[in-house]
């Protein structure tokens, strides 16, 4: 074999070239279309995922902050009682005491301590905390403060244990014990959430008041 034959042999001859070539386009082509159907479902489910992770962190800050209510001696817990509400009627909610609310009450000056926090859903606003110091000067005038949670939380529903038919079962609104003086605590809350199409459901189960520093 001539050198120049070995040459030649060692390359590609242009039909192997066009070829490759032509392997190479479709690949590319295929590979082009995979990417773009994967990043426009990706694009098409935004919304969604950016919903699921705010419904998480809302859950989530609520479920801490109502742990926190739990801890300490000095701690009350949470609970249902009878709340006096901005427009001066009274609503059953959970009510709970934190020392320091940290960024939950956005003070127009120095913070105080001993905050009074109730739980509610508004229509326009979402779920909200209505909150007031123990040590504000016009305590008794009612100045209430709130801080919005989520715009996205349309309703609470409350779950109860019936001990006498041993069963559970979720409502749309507190209940009162018999005697209709007293509310029964709820075991669990539900939080609703909604935007446009996209709907959720969360739930809390209400933390139990332990003594000391130690995080349930």
């Amino acid at each position: 074999m001539t050198f120049a034959s070995r040459k030649q042999r060692a390359g590609f001859t242009l039909i192997e070239s066009l070829v490759s070539l032509a392997l190479l386009a479709i690949l590319m082509v295929t590979l082009n279309s995979f990417l773009f159907s994967m990043s426009e479902l990706w694009g098409d489910r935004r919304d969604q995922r950016l919903f699921d992770q705010h419904v998480r962190a809302a859950t989530q800050q609520l479920r801490k902050t109502l742990e926190a209510a739990t801890l300490g001696p000095g701690a009350s817990g949470v609970i249902m009682q009878d709340t006096v509400t901005k427009d001066g009627t009274t609503e059953g909610r959970l009510n709970f005491l934190l020392g320091d609310a940290g960024r939950l009450a956005n003070w127009p000056v120095s913070p105080l301590p001993d905050v009074d926090f109730s739980l509610y859903v508004d229509n326009e606003k979402g779920l909200v905390l209505q909150w007031q110091s123990r040590l504000e000067l016009e305590r008794d005038l009612k100045d209430f403060h709130e801080t919005v949670l989520t715009p996205f939380v349309t309703s609470i529903n409350y779950e109860y244990y019936d001990a006498t038919l041993k069963r559970w079962h979720v409502e749309e609104a507190p209940l009162h014990d018999t005697d209709g003086t007293t509310w029964l605590q709820p075991n669990r809350i539900y939080l609703n959430f909604a935007h446009g199409n996209l709907k959720a459901t969360t739930f809390i189960n209400m933390p139990i008041k332990r003594v000391g520093a130690t995080r349930p």
